[in-house]
């Protein structure tokens, strides 16, 4: 016997094993993978336009699978059992190469198929799965990390002075001009009056203690 692990999804073996000459073969093609992060874009009068990162996005698996009669499986249960992880939103780890893809566990989103070839009395012989995973992020183990509802309530700038503001996480210079100006394009006030501290008007740092002319 001769047999190969390509991956799996949940308790889905994917595999490629000849047994007494006989070619069993459950796999997959076209596999994609992608990625994104979230920014958020502050205008800037005259300048273009300054990114602040919001957090890392959810990841996307895509691929095909092929279910044939004719290698050994038997088309209709891996319909099904794709089916039911789909419909009770069931999170599995997708393998490859007996590494896990990625952090998290996917959930399946989308199934598209196509019954490929069938008997004359209608019974499946191949059917092409296209799937569609979104990672899970939010799971149980998890929770700890989530900031407690004092810490989600938006923070007042700590305004140490009439002339002084001290700068907190997520802060930047137009935002701080807007607070104070009602304008962000005031910014350069705030940077000019604070050139000894700040070097480059797009970097400035929690705990910093800024002059806020009037």
């Amino acid at each position: 016997m001769i047999l190969a692990n390509v991956g799996s999804f949940g308790d889905i073996t994917f595999y490629c094993k000849s047994v007494g000459g006989r070619d069993k073969i459950l796999s997959f093609h076209d596999l994609n993978r992608s990625s994104s992060a979230s920014f958020s874009e502050h205008e800037r009068n005259g300048e273009k336009a300054y990114l602040e990162f919001g957090g890392d996005g959810l990841d996307e698996i895509t691929l095909t699978v092929e279910a044939d009669a004719r290698y050994g499986v038997r088309p209709l249960e891996i319909q099904d059992k794709l089916y039911e992880k789909k419909s009770l939103g069931k999170a599995e780890f997708f393998v490859l190469g007996g590494k896990k893809v990625g952090k998290n566990p996917f959930v399946i989103t989308n199934i598209s198929e196509a019954f490929k070839t069938l008997y004359i009395d209608g019974r499946v012989i191949a059917i092409s799965l296209q799937l569609t995973l979104r990672e899970y992020a939010n799971q149980v183990a998890r929770i700890t990390t989530i900031p407690s509802a004092a810490d989600r309530e938006p923070k007042e700038a700590a305004v140490t002075g009439n002339d002084s503001y001290t700068v907190v996480k997520g802060d930047c210079l137009w935002n701080i001009a807007k607070k104070f100006y009602g304008k962000g394009s005031q910014y350069t006030m705030i940077y000019n009056a604070n050139k000894d501290k700040i070097k480059n008007p797009n970097l400035i740092y929690p705990g910093q203690v800024l002059i806020i002319p009037k």
